[in-house]
């Protein structure tokens, strides 16, 4: 009886190895899987970047008074066109006019006293001439006449500064500007410098964008931005950049890039929003279908044919962008390679494949 299980067991064992045998040898016997394959070949894309911005002016200035005071009148509201020299606001003058009135009774003493030193110098040289006095006596009235003479200078000097102070209680635009900001009001008490109106200058503006550190790093210097309304893209001009911001906000982690308008239509008005068009230099990328990606560990990854073996390798890729149809791979593949792009999840790593090499190469 065990002699019989022994020589069971033993035919069970036979047969079990004939089937894996055969499994094998099945397996090996496989023949490749077709699949469709494209040849890698780097090929330098630009790219077309498209971000919202406004209008701003090239120059906008803050306005203070140069003097402290109490202001008497505020003339402008914001939103108001102002032309060069007109008043926007004043400051209440009367301590200002009574410095003015004291410098100007100081000029009339000093210059009378200036003329009554040299009518004495006068008389002093007349009676020297004489031979009445001696000649300490001209040169001490010389002394006098000199110093009264810088006194009145002095007060001349104190009553044009004093009139200069006047003209520092109003408050003109340099130029003709928008008023953007109003910061004071009438009775309100101000120090000198303190800001008080802000203008934009209508003669120049610029559009300004916050872009990403991939366009700031990628965009040269000289490039030509296509600016147009948002609500009208009928209306644009092409500007160059006027100045970029050397670091990122720390808030947002974009970069503050300004461009100048020149003729900037009447329609790009102050605060209208615009959108830039630039077409960025390409690099060489590798196009691929979107159908030829699969991943490693989580990360972008494409199957290659190995061209003496036939066998599949999966490599891991770093893609630059996408597109709907497409992925444009920056790193990973070597010009030449032959990439897989159907079918590939349900492929593997070592697995024979064929395709047709003249397809491929068209």
């Amino acid at each position: 009886m065990t002699r019989l299980k022994t020589l069971l067991l033993c035919g069970y064992c036979s047969l079990a190895l004939a089937v894996a045998g055969c499994q094998e040898e099945k397996r090996s016997a496989e023949p490749p899987r077709p699949v469709r394959a494209v040849i890698a070949k780097p090929v330098a894309l630009s790219e077309e970047v498209a971000q919202t911005g406004e209008i701003q002016a090239t120059i906008e200035t803050d306005l203070g008074f140069r003097i402290d005071g109490r202001v008497a009148t505020r003339n402008v509201e914001v939103g108001m066109d102002v032309t060069k020299g007109q008043l926007l606001a004043t400051l209440d003058p009367n301590d200002v006019q009574n410095g003015v009135r004291t410098a100007e009774a100081e000029v009339k003493r000093a210059d009378a006293e200036e003329g009554l030193a040299r009518s004495g110098l006068d008389r002093q040289r007349t009676l020297f001439d004489k031979h009445f006095v001696a000649r300490a006596r001209v040169e001490e009235a010389e002394v006098g006449w000199r110093t009264a003479s810088a006194r009145l200078s002095v007060a001349k000097t104190e009553l044009q500064s004093a009139r200069n102070k006047l003209t520092y209680t109003e408050l003109r635009a340099p130029d003709a500007a928008i008023v953007s900001a109003v910061a004071v009001n009438a009775g309100q008490v101000v120090n000198a410098g303190q800001t008080a109106i802000k203008l934009a200058s209508t003669h120049e503006r610029d559009a300004i964008f916050n872009v990403s550190e991939r366009v700031y790093t990628a965009v040269p210097s000289d490039v030509q931005v296509e600016v147009a309304l948002l609500s009208d893209p009928g209306v644009k001009v092409i500007g160059l950049i006027r100045d970029a911001s050397p670091t990122a906000d720390p808030a947002t982690r974009t970069y503050r890039v300004r461009i100048r308008l020149p003729d900037a239509p009447p329609a790009m008005t102050l605060g209208a929003t615009v959108t830039g068009r630039l077409v960025l230099p390409g690099k060489p990328l590798i196009v691929l279908p979107a159908s030829a990606l699969t991943n490693e560990d989580g990360k972008p990854a494409v199957f290659v044919v190995q061209p003496s073996t036939q066998e599949l390798v999966r490599k891991p890729v770093m893609v630059a962008r996408y597109t709907a149809t497409q992925a444009l791979v920056e790193s990973g593949l070597a010009e030449g390679d032959a990439v897989v792009t159907a079918g590939v999840s349900k492929l593997r790593p070592g697995q024979k494949v064929a395709y047709d090499a003249a397809q491929v190469a068209q």
